[in-house]
């Protein structure tokens, strides 16, 4: 998934310069991404606080169960040794002991109520604060009953004591005990109903939990169907855009072809006309004014005009045949590709001064007319290029041919060229375009470098035979 969509965004930027297609596709992404992370974030803080409070619960009922068990447990143990010390009491014959069993027995009494005070404030349940209240009922009636035992009428008689201890004292401390077991009962029942609540609650958490995650795999599904159908939507236009740019270059392609034969053949018409109609006036003019020379009486000053006359016919004749040749050279017609060239680069180096020399490889058989046609325009406007632009002090051209292709290398050793595009000399990046396109119509590759050693460096490759374009023009 991740390479197809970068594929696509490499497309999509080399054909559009970024379009706005591919800030939509990235705006669909992020959007889905988004709405999917958000959920999940959601689901997870759902979970953590189902979680929270479910702990906050069970940790305040285990809290409060523990203190209504240490209550429950501190009642007990305080009755049991209250009545242990008022039986010590009623054995012990000592006066000065009571006092001390009396300070017990109030101590204990006043732990419990201290106790109980606190904790009655922190009962939540009405049916549990009614039970305590009526055993701290029994708990004032429990320690009234223990006070006849300091009375100073208190029995002798160890049976007589024990009796009214059994009367007053059993039945009430029986009662209290059950009032604690009444208690230790309904805290465990209360304890057996939380622990069912916390059970419920975890499950409500995990079925909260399921809906939100599955709510969220199903959004997240939307959102990636709906982007993956906008990212198909934008996919489809950038390959329409696509074909429409190659049919709009192919036909830029024809049109540039038809152009280059186009001007290809006014050359051929122009280059015919002065070669045929004003060279062979200019020739006649000349013949005319040698007879006129070779006339005898002919005074000085007309043979000072006469001969005047023909130097001015013949340095226009060599200047229309240089323009005819720069036209469409002859040569290509009647001697071929190297010995054009080779008479060419050699015209070059006397009109500029530029050392120039020309190798060729294998190139004796004649190529494609459009072939030949195309390579001479492009070593004219390479050379041309170096005389204005590079300040080399010389240059190479090489043209080699194998079974397969014809390859031109033109060198120069100048400053080389700026191949960024937007920069540089305009003529020079028009001529570079030119050469490119004359490359391109032959199915052929244009490749412009900068030498290592200084100066500049175009390498042509064409194929030897019509190319499927070349074949389709010349169709």
């Amino acid at each position: 998934m991740t390479s197809w969509l970068r594929r696509l965004k490499t497309r999509a930027v080399a054909l559009a310069g970024a379009p706005p297609g591919i800030s939509s596709i990235r705006g669909a992404l992020v959007a889905g991404f988004a709405v999917l992370i958000a959920l999940w974030a959601f689901a997870g803080v759902e979970l953590i606080r189902s979680l929270g409070d479910v702990e906050r619960r069970v940790a305040a009922e285990h809290a409060a169960f523990a203190r209504a068990a240490d209550m429950v447990s501190l009642s007990r143990r305080n009755v049991l040794e209250a009545s242990i010390d008022v039986r010590d009491a009623l054995i012990d014959a000592d006066p000065f002991a009571r006092e001390s069993y009396r300070y017990e027995l109030r101590v204990l009494r006043d732990a419990i109520d201290e106790r109980m005070r606190t904790y009655l404030r922190d009962v939540p349940s009405a049916e549990e604060r009614v039970e305590w209240f009526r055993l701290r009922a029994k708990l004032d009636a429990y320690w009234m009953s223990l006070e006849f035992v300091f009375a100073d009428d208190l029995p002798t008689s160890p049976t007589r004591a024990a009796t009214m201890l059994r009367r007053n004292v059993r039945p009430i401390r029986t009662d209290v005990l059950t009032l604690l077991d009444n208690l230790r009962d309904l805290h465990q029942a209360s304890l057996r109903q939380h622990d069912a609540e916390v059970r419920q609650l975890n499950a409500a958490a995990r079925r909260r939990f399921f809906w939100i995650v599955a709510g969220a795999l199903l959004m997240g599904m939307a959102a990636a169907w709906f982007a993956a159908r906008h990212i198909a939507g934008l996919e489809r236009e950038i390959n329409r855009q696509r074909l429409a740019e190659t049919q709009n270059r192919l036909d830029l392609e024809r049109l540039s072809a038809r152009l280059v034969d186009a001007q290809e053949a006014e050359r051929r018409s122009l280059a015919r006309e002065l070669h045929d109609e004003v060279g062979q006036a200019l020739t006649a003019i000349k013949i005319s004014v040698g007879v006129a020379l070779r006339t005898p009486g002919t005074p000085p000053s007309a043979r000072a005009a006469l001969e005047e006359a023909s130097g001015i016919a013949e340095t226009t004749l060599h200047g229309v045949r240089e323009l005819s040749q720069l036209l469409h050279p002859s040569m290509l017609d009647d001697f071929g590709l190297p010995e054009t060239l080779a008479a060419y680069v050699r015209n070059f180096s006397k009109r500029t001064g530029i050392r120039a020399r020309f190798l060729h490889d294998g190139a004796e058989g004649r190529l494609a007319p459009d072939a030949e046609v195309a390579i001479y325009r492009i070593v004219q406007e390479a050379l041309a290029n170096v005389a204005r632009h590079s300040g080399a002090t010389s240059c190479l051209v090489s043209l080699r041919r194998t079974s397969d292709q014809v390859e031109l290398v033109i060198e120069d050793s100048g400053r080389g060229m700026t191949l960024s595009t937007g920069t540089g000399d305009v003529r020079r990046g028009l001529g570079l375009m030119g050469m490119r396109e004359r490359a391109q119509s032959l199915d052929g590759r244009f490749t412009p470098t900068n030498r290592p050693e200084g100066g500049a460096c175009i390498v042509v490759t064409l194929p030897a035979a019509p190319g499927v374009r070349g074949a389709r023009k010349a169709g």
